[in-house]
């Protein structure tokens, strides 16, 4: 659900801080090989209380068989109740593995090269959906959406994430991540800044945030997660790190930008740059000493569960644009539900039923909201009272899913392929190097594109 790059399964994590609470988090155009095409499985809308559903293999509806238990894998840790409802409401016995995410995806894709051992279905981030396609052991999605009717429902830059060159969608999106930039309102009206209504640049917030003391941070930019900065501030420009020929266009302008902002926050020292899901991390966040983050709509969860004691403090808003008038939308995470080719048909049939109530399913998705924070991928959910009256006292009384639904339809597309995770850790120590060793961001993005082009034997545009 959120993005997992930041590497920790916060269930263990806040068990290991001191029994702070699970929080709940929520964890494109790409390159994929292409698994053999399954003929259409598909079924309609409703699930009945058997177990079994009705779809069409043409004109005729007819019955699918379907497996009477099924397993899944996430690395969430918040589909118990989604989970305890499915199986109440169809009998399913569900074997339920939540697991770290470099877990999850080495699991998958071992299991999926072997042809044995892959699960019903699994959570995996959209970033990483093409890089497991490439194994050849998913099964393309795409017939079984357009026969439901349900692939209209999704936004096309979300379906991006996951298709493959010749139109091959991996995965259905099950939740999107619009960044969002989460903040101590206290701390700073306590210091004078100014109110994030306010607030349209980032040369605006990092004037702002010059009025805090020294021993207080405006943002936690953590060494660990400098990649998933650039990146979303390279994405709410229109940037990429691939062109549509494959090229490598990762240090063009729009990177470069974003590689600016962060080594501007960073002079100014407005940064905090210690471990992310760290208890030091935690405590300056329920402190005020670290202000504020920018991230995936899932921080919420993180926020209320972890610090309770801070209700009422929080804001959050959309992030700063690079240029007065310039987009302020991106997408820090999300992910989505995925089928092995190596099941049986009647496992298969399981899976993609179990997949639908799970992402497709407005009532569903709402309790999911409301319970977590979670903001679906799939527009008609966002009809429901859930996201249309939801005030959460927490943050003020802001209803955050106004925020987000407005900024999810100007969010571009980003060309993930099965390279991105080596741009990702590349990114990453080029980033660390321009802000902690003091590298220019030209010097640093020309390397970065450079390291990419001898790892992956792509030319540089």
């Amino acid at each position: 659900m959120k993005d997992q790059a930041e590497s920790r399964d916060r269930r263990s994590v806040l068990k290991v801080l001191g029994g702070l609470g699970a929080a709940s988090l929520a964890g494109c155009s790409g390159i994929g090989s292409s698994p053999p095409t399954e003929e259409p499985q598909t079924d309609t809308d409703g699930t009945s209380g058997d177990g079994s559903s009705s779809g069409t293999d043409s004109a005729e509806s007819t019955p699918r068989p379907m497996a009477d238990a099924m397993e899944y894998w996430e690395m969430a840790g918040a589909y118990g109740g989604l989970m305890d409802r499915y199986s109440e409401k169809t009998g399913t016995e569900i074997s339920h593995t939540n697991m770290g995410y470099d877990e999850i995806i080495n699991k998958m894709q071992t299991r999926l090269i072997s042809g044995q051992g892959a699960p019903s279905t699994a959570l995996i981030e959209q970033k990483m959906t093409l890089k497991v396609a490439s194994t050849g052991g998913l099964r393309d999605l795409r017939p079984r959406m357009e026969e439901a009717g349900i692939i209209d429902e999704f936004n096309e830059g979300v379906l991006a994430a996951v298709t493959g060159e010749e139109g091959q969608i991996y995965s259905v999106p099950d939740d999107i991540a619009p960044t969002t930039l989460y903040y101590r309102r206290d701390v700073w009206d306590e210091h004078g800044l100014a109110p994030h209504e306010e607030i349209e640049t980032w040369d605006q917030l990092i004037e702002e945030g010059k009025k805090l003391p020294d021993d207080i941070s405006l943002l936690s930019l953590p060494a660990s997660g400098s990649n998933l900065y650039w990146r979303f501030l390279n994405r709410m420009q229109g940037g990429q790190e691939f062109d549509e020929d494959g090229n490598i266009v990762l240090n063009g302008e729009e990177g470069l930008k974003a590689a600016r902002i962060m080594k501007r926050l960073s002079d100014e020292g407005l940064v905090h740059r210690g471990a992310n899901w760290s208890q030091q991390w935690f405590s300056g966040f329920k402190n005020g000493t670290i202000t504020g983050y920018a991230t995936g709509s899932w921080f919420y969860g993180t926020i209320t569960s972890s610090m309770p004691d801070t209700e009422g403090k929080w804001r959050g808003f959309k992030v700063p644009a690079i240029e007065q008038g310039g987009n302020r939308a991106s997408n820090r995470g999300g992910s989505g539900l995925v089928i092995p080719e190596q099941l049986s048909a009647e496992e298969a049939n399981r899976a993609w039923d179990f997949i639908k109530y799970v992402t497709a399913n407005p009532e569903q998705n709402a309790l999911t909201y409301k319970n977590e924070g979670q903001m679906t991928a799939h527009e008609p959910s966002w009809k429901e009272d859930a996201f249309t009256t939801a005030e959460f006292d927490f943050f003020g009384g802001q209803k955050l899913a106004d925020i987000w639904i407005d900024m999810i339809p100007d969010i571009p597309g980003y060309r993930f392929t099965v390279d991105s995770p080596i741009v990702s850790s590349i990114i990453n120590e080029e980033m660390r190097n321009m802000i902690d060793e003091g590298d220019s961001p030209k010097a640093a993005l020309d390397r970065a594109a450079q390291r990419v082009a001898d790892r992956t034997d792509r030319d540089i545009a």
